[in-house]
């Protein structure tokens, strides 16, 4: 069951950071062009000198990025099937609300075909992004806590990926299908 919940997971974060690095584009940086100087031919030398602009802080920038259930079930899709144990996980489709993120998913055991259930909610904290695992099921049965937190521990490395280092997280907002993460970019 250990195994299958790590699978499980393992496939949310593959799809997290597939999703992040696939809307996510590096702000453009652009330097100012030299000023060209003239100086008239004369007959003793001489040397212009200009002077080098002055460096300025860059405010910060807003940065948010937007995930539909659409491509998050995708990016997910990819990434099966996945056999663990004997147990081979298929088909998953996520839904969110806007009271959580659920990944449900087609699991076939030694004796025929259950479904593999995992909820969560994403929120701020301390400037990044933090998941609360509330419930992994496989056929309706709950895995153990410690299943929860490998798999929080998970989803929570794969969201970082997501998020550029120089983005600290304000908000995380869950729509009816769609995960908004909001910050500040500072540069």
């Amino acid at each position: 069951m250990r195994a299958l919940a790590r699978l499980a997971l393992l496939a949310v974060v593959i799809l997290v950071v597939f999703l992040a690095v696939r809307d996510c584009v590096p702000a453009r940086v652009v330097f100012p062009s030299p000023t060209p100087t003239a100086t008239p031919p004369s007959a003793s030398p001489s040397r212009s000198v200009t002077p080098l602009p002055t460096p300025t802080a860059t405010p910060p920038s807003t940065f948010t990025l937007t995930v539909t259930d659409a491509e998050l079930t995708k990016a997910a899709a990819s990434s099966f099937p996945q056999t663990v144990s004997g147990v081979t996980v298929r088909d998953p489709i996520v839904r969110t609300t806007t009271s959580n993120v659920r990944l449900t998913a087609s699991a076939r055991v030694f004796f025929g075909t259950t479904e593999f259930v995992m909820t969560g909610t994403p929120y701020a904290n301390a400037g990044r992004v933090a998941v609360r695992v509330d419930s992994v099921t496989l056929g309706g049965l709950g895995l153990p806590d410690s299943v929860r937190a490998s798999a929080a521990a998970s989803v929570e490395s794969a969201i970082g990926g997501l998020v550029p280092a120089t983005v600290t997280v304000q908000r995380v907002t869950l729509g009816e299908g769609t995960v908004t993460i909001e910050g500040v970019t500072q540069r």
